[in-house]
């Protein structure tokens, strides 16, 4: 396994990355945020955003994460809080421990950089997801913003 930037190159594996449906809203959503990262990453240069792919033995990508510097409603970019946009894990590959190293190598790095906190949202109704933040990171903050609503927002100080 390798996590590595994403290059141009990713733009079909990641348009047919396989998240799964199971009838789930925040699957598809995930899907779509997923097939545009690369137009994604190449907007906004000033909010400095990563796409990460992990690929297996073989090169297939197995994984994706991206993540960019946090802004607030006035414009202001605070490049040492970052937001975590979206992780994502081929449907077959769940369940291994694939989101785990992921997520953990993403903050392990956005920490040497310098970054003092990451946040992400989940959809309440996404229990995989909740109960994941909750186990690799006993000592998450949980809020519900009415801003943010439906979604919790978790907030990991490094």
């Amino acid at each position: 396994m390798r996590l590595r930037h994403a290059s141009a190159t990713d733009r079909v594996a990641l348009a047919e990355l396989p998240i799964g449906s199971d009838g789930e809203l925040w699957l598809e959503e995930v899907g779509e945020i997923v097939a545009g990262l690369l137009d994604w990453r190449d907007r906004r240069p000033e909010l400095d955003r990563h796409v990460l792919v992990l690929e297996d033995d073989h090169g297939a990508v197995v994984a994706v994460s991206a993540h960019e510097a946090e802004e607030d409603l006035d414009g202001r970019v605070f490049a040492r809080s970052r937001y975590l946009l979206v992780t994502a894990v081929h449907a077959e590959r769940r369940r291994t421990g694939l989101a785990r190293v992921v997520v953990e190598s993403v903050v392990a790095d956005i920490q040497r950089n310098g970054g003092e906190a990451v946040s992400w949202l989940v959809h309440p109704g996404n229990q995989p997801s909740l109960a994941f933040a909750h186990s690799v990171f006993p000592n998450i903050e949980e809020t519900y913003p009415p801003e943010d609503h439906p979604y919790a927002r978790f907030v990991l100080i490094l």
